[in-house]
């Protein structure tokens, strides 16, 4: 009686955990039809077999295709180029800048290029207030499919723009090794590494509560960017025990001519996701002569905006880091935690 299929893909299983124990660190395993004829499974269930157990840190698999054992990832990864696809550089914004600093110093120390591929629809804005333009799917695909022709051979993988649609990275011609989504995404066609959105929502309400404030005003910048709209939505999923309103900044103004005249008595404070508006909302206080520093809190968490402003902060540069250090060395992500800085005392 012939074995049942899960028998030989068990037996399929052990026979190649024993292999990479036996390789050499520059050694690739065999091919997937050699393996399939080895253990008389088809190559298509091989593959599937090897990519599972590269997820489980058992074996990588190198820009060229051919799988290897996990310890050595770093070894054949030296100087290898690491390529960054994303929005035109002149379009960077802080947090991209940060971001890009992490990944440069990875590569920096592991001697590998940091290639950037750049998509000049993929976001325009003329002025960091004014909302930006973002290019529609069909655009996205087009200039993917153009960029994929430019990645250099043996690229060690892919770090991506947050702003890419899933059917821009659904396309084929990826080359392999990993790919690493920055801020939002959805683990589909590449990992996620993004900051602790709900832990920074946390800290902001907490931070509110304990001011004594009744009352928060989400400042909302623009619409279509898929990581200020997570952001917001655990702000919104976190608040409990005051009122959250939501308006636009275009209609800040006149909020802000309200906290004024409240004076002594104010007990709403202004939350805003994006720091370039949370900027642009503190020198609207100034004109309007309100003491903003205690009532403006700014949760982008970039360097953008100092005090006296309350703000929170993520380390971008950490994020960059590990998503660098994920792809280069295969290391599993760390990332710190958001902190609040508070305005300091008057």
């Amino acid at each position: 009686m012939p074995r049942k299929p899960t028998a030989l893909a068990r037996q399929a299983r052990e026979g190649i955990i024993t292999l990479v124990s036996s390789l050499a660190s520059d050694e690739a395993l065999p091919t997937l039809r050699e393996l399939g004829a080895t253990f008389d499974l088809h190559p298509s269930t091989m593959f599937r077999m090897l990519r599972d157990l590269a997820a489980e840190g058992i074996l990588w698999q190198h820009p060229g295709g051919r799988f290897f054992s996990a310890a050595t990832r770093r070894q054949n990864l030296k100087g290898a180029p690491l390529c960054f696809i994303g929005r035109e550089m002149w379009q960077w914004s802080r947090l991209y800048q940060e971001i890009l600093e992490g990944v440069s110093e990875v590569c920096s120390a592991n001697g590998s290029p940091l290639v950037t591929l750049s998509a000049p629809s993929l976001v325009r804005q003329s002025d960091p207030t004014h909302p930006p333009q973002f290019s529609t799917p069909r655009i996205q695909q087009k200039e993917m499919a153009a960029l994929l022709t430019a990645v250099p051979r043996g690229c060690a993988g892919l770090v991506l723009d947050h702003l890419w649609k899933q059917s821009a990275l659904a396309l084929p011609g990826f080359p392999g090794g990993e790919r690493i989504q920055l801020l939002h995404g959805t683990n589909q066609h590449a990992r996620v590494i993004s900051p602790d959105y709900r832990a920074g929502a946390v800290l902001v309400h907490r931070h509110i509560l304990t001011q004594g404030f009744t009352e928060a005003v989400l400042v909302t910048p623009f619409e279509g960017d898929p990581a200020v709209q997570a952001a917001m939505e655990e702000l919104r999923k976190t608040f409990t025990g005051l009122t959250l309103r939501e308006i636009p900044f275009r209609a800040a103004e006149q909020e802000i001519q309200i906290m004024r005249k409240a004076g002594r008595k104010n007990r709403i404070c202004l939350i805003c996701p994006e720091d370039n508006i949370a900027l642009a909302l503190f020198g609207l206080c100034q004109t309007q002569r309100y003491d903003s520093s205690r009532s403006l809190i700014a949760t982008q968490g970039t360097g953008v905006i100092h005090a006296p402003v309350t703000r929170l902060r993520y380390d971008y540069q950490s994020i960059g880091r590990s998503a660098a250090a994920a792809i280069l060395h295969g290391r599993a992500f760390q990332l710190p935690r958001p902190y609040l800085i508070p305005s300091p005392p008057s």
